[in-house]
């Protein structure tokens, strides 16, 4: 639609009657709608739009353009476009971000009382995608809010677009405030950025992943459907600026495949850097793969657009816990301890050096807010999702989130708060933890309300915390600090502490724990974020920074890049059907490739540790058949720098093979026994290859092999075939020993 603006001018001598015909002429094209907003670029440092604008005219004359403010603000008439000899002319407005809706207007140059103004108004401020599933779809849903809205700071200062059968544009108002998650968000944007307006394209449909949305032949998502939201969003020429995602409750479960798998379809390239072309079918792990039809190169350009990687949020227990992935019979809780892997390989991703321009720095994490509601009969359900009936619920989740989204496009003037000091103790009496981005509290202490009591063992004044995998019982502040003392007597070198494992939320006891709001006790600090009393610490916090700095008092040794490592002086000999290999280290996870714990010549028995904390074995008998073909435990059972007692159980003759970490049984391979016998040619490796590659470096506090073994991996009876134990002097003697020294 275009609207006239030149009026017809009368001239001497011609009659009342005879109409006069301007000898130009000149149209403006409509917006596709009034009050679209274009991206002011702050994802890049900018803080101005350019406006698309393209009509009709003259051929040859020159088009004049000027922008006109609600605010009653006109800017000068400049030269924009010519007029081609089709009678089309495009030109490119500039604005910078303004809180008043904009008019252009245009005229021809050589006629000035010939023009047209825009049918409809435009905005320039931020234009951010959320996507993921459920999580996203309750901000905006309706029919999951049950609290008041709170009061609209301003109105139609955000918008909101998504899908419901058709695009839908909805402007904020505190007429209309659509939903109280809705209402929170917008106000965290308003707080924040008083003088800049949003829109918000929500693109998330429950109970799916990344996987279902970019196959075709998946009907469970539609990649069509948010291709036309999309190209509704940005029908005017608008480029989305600031995406963001925290998509990990079905996609987590990949857990430690969650970059390799995913990389592609945010950068169109794999992880080593190798281009994809798309369609696709992308291979992950191993034997993983999927079809991608699509990627995100689709909708955004690195021009304009860098993605915001915030998450994962908390994931919730459904049962009694032994620590924050093994539940209270033993076993490992596959999803918990997916969501870690999968926090870990999302930050990965983000700073791979083929990431190009893709992202921005790693965004903060939304842990303290209540997921789930109480089921009325003293259980508690739907802990899936943030709670619709409490402000702590959805509505904190939805202003976390904005936060994230600031913080990320460099909008707010501080630092996600992460754990970055530590400090032991010298008699081991406590740990301290703290955060240079400020005091560390909680919402508990924030809001002055009572300590949880002492309910339960793990009732501590933070939660998240775990001392040698068991969850912390006293985990204090103190002066702006965390505290960590010792389950009894005193802390020694040997012992490790860790923050935010699992889901992130430091809860064992189900439901009391939800009950109970023990999300308030999570850590947090108050950067000064509106509407919020802080922002939460990140979890799993560098090892390096949490590395226990004690003097160990009893006797290890140290091996680096070259050695020492270890080799057998004869050949493993006749009938030797079982083998124990126990190894007590804190050793560095290898950023790439493997390290190697034992092997044998040939590779016959091979143990290694792999990038993602994962150990893997191989096994092959005296025949030469491969009875355990390079298995992998789940990840992180190894943590860099963190002490683990690793043992493997290989008996030929039963036909076993068994990995325990730390007394927990990681692996339990079953397989047909065959000869039953491991080759009596074969020399024994100790901590590298033969000739010293994939060389284990780290600090050794024993090394121990039997040619016998137990099923429950205690230490087999009788001496051991070899141990090996510091101080450094004594293993540099060695009759095994190769490489450099022990030190």
């Amino acid at each position: 639609m275009t609207i006239l603006l030149g009026l017809a001018l009368t001239q001497q001598g011609v009659r009342d009657s005879t109409p006069f015909v301007p000898a130009t002429q000149v149209t403006l094209d409509s917006f596709s709608r009034d009050k679209t907003l274009f991206d002011s670029g702050a994802a890049f440092g900018r803080n101005t739009a350019d406006i698309p604008l393209r009509g009709t005219g003259t051929a040859g004359e020159v088009v004049q353009l000027r922008l006109i403010r609600d605010d009653g603000t006109v800017t000068p008439w400049i030269d924009a476009a010519t007029i081609g000899p089709d009678g089309n002319w495009s030109a490119v407005a500039s604005h910078a971000r303004h809180p008043a809706w904009i008019t252009p207007q245009v005229r021809i140059k050589s006629e000035p009382a010939m023009g047209a103004a825009g049918a409809y108004r435009f905005g320039v401020g931020h234009v951010v995608a959320l996507w993921g599933q459920s999580e996203v779809v309750r901000i905006r849903s309706v029919a999951h809010d049950k609290l008041p809205a709170e009061t609209l700071l301003a109105d139609d200062m955000v918008q909101m677009i998504w899908t419901d059968g058709a695009p839908v544009v909805k402007h904020l108002s505190d007429a209309d405030r659509h939903t109280a998650a809705v209402a929170a968000m917008a106000n965290v944007f308003m707080a924040e950025r008083p003088d800049d307006k949003v829109a918000i394209v929500f693109h998330a449909i429950s109970g799916t992943g990344l996987r279902q949305l970019v196959d075709d032949g998946d009907a469970a998502r539609s990649w069509a459907d948010d291709a036309a939201l999309h190209a509704f969003a940005t029908a005017d020429g608008q480029h989305v600026g600031l995406p963001a995602m925290s998509w990990f409750a079905s996609p987590g479960a990949l857990g430690d495949n969650f970059d390799d798998a995913f990389f592609p379809l945010f950068t169109g390239r794999t992880l080593d850097g190798t281009a994809v072309t798309f369609p696709s079918q992308i291979t992950y792990g191993t034997g993983g793969s999927y079809t991608a039809d699509h990627w995100f190169g689709e909708f955004y350009d690195p021009a304009h657009t860098r993605w915001v990687p915030f998450g994962p949020h908390r994931f919730d227990i459904g049962e009694d816990m032994q620590n924050a992935t093994v539940t209270a019979v033993g076993a490992e809780h596959d999803n918990l301890r997916n969501k870690q892997a999968a926090r870990q390989a999302w930050r990965n991703m983000v700073v791979n050096q083929h990431a190009g321009d893709w992202f921005l720095p790693m965004g903060s994490e939304p842990l303290a807010y209540r997921n789930g509601v109480a089921d009325g009969a003293g259980g508690w359900v739907d802990q899936s999702h943030p709670a619709d009936d409490h402000d702590d619920g959805a509505a904190l989740y939805s202003r976390l989130t904005a936060h994230a989204v600031l913080q990320a496009a460099g909008l707010t003037g501080w630092s996600v708060p992460e754990f970055d000091m530590c400090t032991w103790e010298p008699s081991g009496a406590y740990v301290e933890v703290w955060s240079s981005a400020g005091p560390i509290t909680t919402l508990r202490e924030a809001r002055s309300e009572l300590p949880l009591g002492s309910t339960y063992a793990h009732w501590t004044d933070v939660f998240g915390w775990q001392i040698n995998g068991v969850p912390a019982t006293r985990a204090e502040l103190s002066a702006g600090r965390v505290r960590i003392y010792p389950e009894a007597g005193a802390f020694t070198a040997t012992d490790m502490i860790s923050f935010g494992e699992g889901g992130g939320t430091g809860a064992v006891k189900f439901p009391e724990d939800l009950y109970a709001e023990t999300y308030k006790n999570l850590p947090m600090v108050d950067v000064g974020a509106a509407r919020v009393e802080g922002i939460g610490v990140r979890p799993l916090p560098q090892a390096s920074v949490l590395a226990n700095t004690l003097i160990a008092a009893e006797p290890s040794f140290t091996t680096g890049p070259s050695g020492p490592h270890f080799k057998d002086t004869v050949s493993l000999g006749a009938g030797v059907g079982s083998i124990q290999f126990t190894l007590d280290v804190a050793m560095t996870v290898p950023p790439s490739g493997s390290r190697t714990l034992m092997t044998t010549t040939g590779n016959y028995l091979k143990l290694e540790v792999l990038p993602s904390g994962s150990l893997r074995v191989r096994v092959r008998d005296a025949d030469g058949v491969v009875k355990v073909n390079n298995v992998q435990t789940a990840s992180g059972v190894i943590t860099s720098m963190a002490r683990a007692r690793v043992v493997l159980a290989i008996d030929m003759a039963v036909g076993f093979t068994r990995i325990w970490v730390n007394e927990t049984l990681v692996m339990d391979e079953v397989f047909a026994p065959g000869s039953g016998l491991l080759p009596n040619n074969r020399i024994l490796l100790l901590l590298a290859t033969a000739n010293g590659s994939y060389q284990v470096e780290g600090t050794v506090h024993q090394l121990s092999v039997w040619k016998d073994s137990t099923d429950d991996g205690s230490d087999p009876s009788g001496g051991s075939y070899k141990t090996l134990v510091g101080p450094a002097a004594t293993v540099n003697a060695d009759a095994w020993k190769l490489g450099a020294d022990a030190i």
